[in-house]
């Protein structure tokens, strides 16, 4: 029985989900009443198969808040707290309730509306026998209504929780490259923390070397230049360590602020490069990443609410109508306020339909239609660029992890290299400039290995965010959703 491939898979789940759009976008519409039909087009989006470089061994899923695959305790920690106390996310938070808000207030146009109004005069005044005080005592409900056949106002608070969507997603958005910057930070100062320390051991060894050097010129055996030399090339391996130690502090105080707290009171704590583990990251499917990662989310919803925005606008076009109506009880005396004579009601149906402002509110429909293709690109930019970004972390990746292997072999012959040059410089078989050389070599692999596996490290965090952190589309999100015509390629031969 042929298998299906992974590309089949993820051209079936697309598809699904593009029929289930294009299903849902009318109940969406209609899903308290009439709301007029848009008449914008739908995104076309062109999605790949698969990746290009997606062959990863041992490669595992990623799932939400997923940092425990780097099996480095103080990095989960420090993320933890990232999450509870960084501003960035604070503030995300307090958009939420602002875009919450907005939608509250937009449900408000299609709930009645009802005041209560008390009133009550006394005046003085008349000519003869009817000259005298005049009391007037009320008490009425007032309501009116807007009876919303168009959907203009149902289009109206859709639009509203699209939008509130939209600012839910960019707060994961927030969320995630927050978590990102603090492993990209803390990396980038345990990295540096490691170059520091070859540096003083790299410097221990130099200036061992130089008391020999010394020692052996003091009896002859070497030359002053040979001194001056071993003299520079431990000034140089010392004059290495202040910028290290600079950048060090600078990335421990970046991590502070990313954690909501001021430099003073932060600590880091120590560990190595290279006992965090680098994980290998399954990219899946691209179409996956239309659900999975939330700045595509955010767009979508975004173009979602512009379209809302057109309908609502197309409604504006056609007649209104308003029921308004009042009832309550009136009297020349507050005795007399609530007695069944002294009630009364009124009742009215206004229907208007614009005429000369019809002008501004085709403009109003042109420039919301205008609204709508722009997100419409920039969705599908969003899109795209997403493909891109799993494919530059995925190639950056493998390239990475070759290179460290590469250097790994390089910083081992350095390392025999060394050792036999200090054995044929006792035997006499070469000189100190050659010793020197070698020195070198060997100090610039250490260095060049401790880089390599740092660009790994960044890597696989480059491709956590580019996959969404393991994010997904909520539950209950369709109105935020539009419908997508995509064009999926399916592999010539299924194996």
């Amino acid at each position: 029985m042929p298998r299906e491939t992974n590309a089949a898979r993820g051209s079936a789940a697309l598809a699904r989900r593009t029929r289930k759009l294009s299903l849902l976008a009318p109940c969406v519409l209609l899903l308290s009443g009439c709301v007029l039909d848009p008449l914008v087009p739908s995104p076309l989006l062109d999605i790949p198969s698969d990746f290009t470089t997606s062959s990863l061994r041992g490669a595992q899923p990623l799932y939400a808040q997923d940092f425990e695959m780097y099996r480095s305790r103080p990095l989960v920690e420090l993320i933890y707290q990232a999450r509870a106390s960084n501003l960035d996310i604070a503030a995300a938070v307090q958009r939420i309730y602002q875009a919450d808000a907005q939608v509250r207030i937009a449900t408000q146009a299609l709930i009645p509306l009802l005041d209560f109004s008390g009133e009550a005069s006394q005046s003085y005044g008349g000519q003869g026998a009817a000259r005298g005080r005049s009391t007037n005592v009320s008490a009425a409900l007032v309501a009116s209504y807007e009876l919303d056949f168009w959907g203009k106002n149902r289009a109206g608070r859709y639009s509203a929780q699209a939008t509130a969507f939209a600012t839910r997603f960019d707060g994961a958005v927030v969320a995630i490259e927050t978590v990102a910057s603090v492993a990209e930070t803390y990396f980038n100062a345990v990295a540096l923390r490691n170059r520091i320390a070859i540096a003083r051991r790299n410097l221990s060894i130099a200036q061992r070397t130089l008391d020999a050097i010394r020692a052996r010129n003091q009896a002859g055996t070497a030359s002053g230049l040979d001194v001056a030399q071993q003299e520079t090339l431990a000034a140089n391996v010392r004059a290495t360590i202040p910028p290290l130690e600079q950048s060090y502090l600078q990335f421990v105080h970046a991590l502070a602020v990313l954690l909501g707290s001021a430099p003073e009171h932060f600590r880091l704590g120590k560990e190595d490069l290279f006992a965090i583990r680098v994980p290998r990251i399954n990219p899946g499917l691209p179409s996956d990443l239309l659900c999975r990662r939330p700045d595509i989310a955010s767009a979508e919803a975004q173009l979602a609410a512009a379209r809302f925005d057109v309908s609502q606008a197309r409604a504006a076009l056609f007649p209104s109508i308003q029921i308004t109506g009042q009832g309550g009880y009136q009297s020349e005396a507050f005795k007399n306020l609530f007695r069944p004579e002294s009630l009364f009601y009124q009742m009215a149906a206004n229907l208007t339909q614009p005429l000369l402002s019809a002008y501004s509110l085709k403009a109003e429909l042109a420039l919301n239609r205008a609204r709508y293709q722009e997100l419409l690109e920039i969705y599908r930019l969003s899109v795209i660029s997403s493909f891109q970004d799993v494919e530059d972390a995925l190639t950056a990746f493998k390239k990475t992890t070759e290179q460290e292997r590469l250097l790994q072999l390089a910083l081992e012959s350095a390392r025999r290299a060394y050792q036999i040059s200090e054995e044929q410089l006792r035997s006499g078989v070469i000189d100190l400039t050659t010793l020197l050389s070698v020195q070198e070599t060997l100090f610039s692999a250490e260095d060049s290995l401790v880089e390599a596996r740092l660009s790994r490290l960044l890597a696989t965090v480059a491709l956590f965010q580019a996959l969404g952190g393991g994010w997904q589309v909520p539950a209950g999100a369709e109105v935020a959703q539009v419908p997508v015509e995509a064009v999926v390629p399916f592999p010539a031969k299924l194996k």
